[in-house]
């Protein structure tokens, strides 16, 4: 072999073989190197251009979202698809599109859109229309709401009661709206996610009560709170099943992973509920972002000048470092089905956004594996040789 004969060679091969070995150490931790990073990251600007600020989003197909823009001291609801955008509310209607808190994609790929005060209205086709929720006499708006994944095709909703209490209900597709679940628990409820057939989750902030002198009536302490609901669509009304209180911040993201676990992202904690042992466990991370992707993995994005983030996969938690810092302040975020989008602004108040791209995750995986195997055995192949030329000079010389 020629390395071989080179490395008999008490010449200068010697030492040429000797430098294209530390060449090749060199190279290959280069690319071992470059292989570490998180793959299909990129920061690019707003494709609504740098007048529009995105507040809320919601991504159906790749290159095609919803969204709440605010530009020119004026709230916008846009739809951009392939590059065109779409104003869907012009400002005569009487509707306060600066209110809007929700989106809400539908099995069928609409929309619906809820802005508290309003009635709940619906994207779909390209057009909007008003969506039914109460088919009962009492008086109430809508905060937030969420359809269920299994085959009832259920919602249950965060409401606004005639009484100014807030309150939670649910309309079946027979069109049934059930009575309302009182809120004794001092609870301001936010966000809703469907788990599996009668169980939802709710996130929202506990007021908790000023009780020293240390806390002021007029800004309680507020904690973060979770609770499964159990409603089987009927017109009794949703029951609060296990409710958890957190210590601080707030959980921005409820993300279900399979049909088993769920994560509970929040800005000082995260909670691993498993909601068919009830096992519940607090991971020590926090974010301002989380979502999961189609490949059944999660992912949790720390906040600006950040460098890492967290990967659920399989089972098991990794921190993944990115190829630069997080520029931009996240204010909102989505999944198109093949990446995910952070829409904020940078340190200039200029709306940029980040994609990654998870579709890159399993090559780059592949990729560095191969890449660290190679190096192993290349090298074990040059040191056997170096090691056996020895030994035979060696040889020779005792002989």
């Amino acid at each position: 072999m020629v390395w071989r004969k080179m490395l008999q060679q008490e010449s200068e091969h010697q030492w040429l073989a000797i430098a294209a070995f530390f060449i090749f150490v060199i190279l290959g931790a280069i690319l071992i190197k470059g292989t570490s990073h998180l793959p299909g990251v990129d920061l690019i600007d707003s494709e609504l251009g740098s007048e529009h600020r995105i507040i809320e989003s919601i991504y159906h197909d790749e290159g095609h979202y919803v969204a709440l823009s605010y530009t020119n001291e004026d709230y916008r609801l846009i739809a951009y698809s392939n590059g065109n955008t779409n104003q869907l509310i012009s400002s005569s209607l009487d509707y306060d599109v600066s209110r809007i808190s929700n989106f809400e994609r539908l099995a069928d790929g609409s929309v619906l859109i809820v802005n508290g005060v309003d009635t709940v209205l619906i994207y779909q086709n390209e057009n909007i229309f008003t969506f039914k929720t109460n088919y009962s006499n009492d008086v109430f708006t809508v905060s937030d709401i969420a359809q269920s994944s299994n085959d009832e095709q259920n919602f249950l909703m965060i409401t606004r009661e005639i009484d100014d209490q807030q309150s939670i209900r649910g309309v079946n597709s027979s069109g049934i709206t059930s009575a309302s679940t009182p809120n004794n628990e001092n609870v301001n409820w936010q966000e809703i996610q469907h788990i599996s057939n009668d169980l939802w989750l709710l996130t929202g902030n506990y007021n908790q009560p000023a009780t020293s002198g240390d806390q002021s009536p007029a800004a309680p302490n507020l904690r973060p709170v979770w609770a499964t609901i159990l409603w089987n669509g009927g017109v009794i009304a949703p029951m609060i099943d296990n409710l958890q209180i957190g210590d601080y911040g707030e959980y921005h993201s409820v993300i279900v992973v399979n049909h088993q676990e769920i994560i509970i992202a929040g800005t000082h904690e995260t909670v691993l509920y498993d909601h068919t042992t009830k096992d519940i466990s607090s991971i020590d991370y926090s974010s301002v972002a989380g979502i999961g992707d189609k490949y059944n993995s999660a992912w949790l994005f720390n906040g600006k000048d950040s460098k890492s983030v967290m990967r659920y996969d399989d089972g098991s938690w990794s921190v993944e470092s990115l190829p630069h810092q997080l520029p931009i302040e996240v204010e909102t975020f989505g999944f198109d089905g093949v990446s995910i989008y952070l829409h904020g602004v940078d340190d200039n108040g200029a709306p940029r956004v980040m994609t990654f791209d998870t579709s890159a995750v399993g090559s780059i995986e592949s990729g560095s594996g191969f890449i660290n195997l190679a190096f192993i055995i290349i090298s074990l192949i040059m040191f056997a040789l170096m090691a056996t030329n020895i030994i035979e000079k060696l040889r020779k010389e005792i002989a």
